[in-house]
């Protein structure tokens, strides 16, 4: 997977973008170098789920349901893209003009645009699944989204 960093007039922030090209219902998965921690996005062409793993993708430690089909999933050919700042441990998944999911690895936290399911109150994920835009913090190249 190809990626695309923020490397500006020779300074580097860190965020990396990886993307890749929605081929309809598949896995697509990204594990971040130097961590234990990856993410996967499986669409079975009635759902979209993203999955916190481990970056061997053996263990899931948090789900979150992003989309369902012909809502607002993303096309055939439509670029997506796994963010990731190594120096916050933070990722997030990119389509349709905005981040549709963030998780912070470090801080055990995540959200999505839906919002769902709720966390296993007893599981890795210590925060509400409810869109919290103060997670975009160290994931954008410019602007901050609501």
């Amino acid at each position: 997977m190809d990626k695309i960093t923020d490397d500006k007039a020779g300074k580097k922030a860190g965020l990396i973008a990886f993307p890749l090209e929605y081929a309809g219902p598949d896995t697509y998965a990204k594990a971040f170098e130097g961590t234990d921690y990856g993410l996967v996005l499986d669409d079975d062409g009635e759902t979209g789920y993203l999955y916190v793993t481990t970056a061997g993708f053996q263990e899931v430690l948090d789900e979150m349901h992003l989309y369902n089909a012909g809502e607002s999933a993303p096309s055939s050919g439509e670029r997506l893209y796994f963010v990731w700042n190594p120096a916050l441990l933070k990722a997030g998944v990119y389509f349709k003009g905005r981040y549709q999911a963030i998780v912070d690895f470090g801080a055990s936290t995540a959200c999505c645009r839906g919002g769902n399911p709720d966390p296993d109150p007893s599981g890795w994920c210590r925060s509400s699944h409810r869109w919290d835009p103060r997670m975009l913090v160290g994931l954008t190249f410019g602007n901050i989204e609501e």
